[in-house]
């Protein structure tokens, strides 16, 4: 897993869950990385997948997936 490629960052653990899951869903493993202080909850969650599914995976993200901004 150390060589897999970030594709989605958020500060927002759900938003993260749903892009793995949508990628999963398509095929590509991806998995949630927390980022986050657990104390502060300073940082972030990132989607990574293996790096010859960050191309694809990055086309889903960009074409398939919105989120309303909160």
């Amino acid at each position: 897993m150390k060589s897999w490629q970030t594709v989605f960052k958020t500060k927002l653990s759900h938003q993260a869950e749903i892009v793995k899951d949508i990628l999963v869903g398509e095929n590509i493993p991806a998995v949630v990385m927390n980022q986050q202080d657990y104390a502060y909850k300073i940082g972030h969650f990132e989607v990574r997948v293996e790096p010859h599914d960050v191309m694809q995976a990055v086309r889903i993200i960009e074409n398939d997936i919105q989120f309303d901004h909160e």
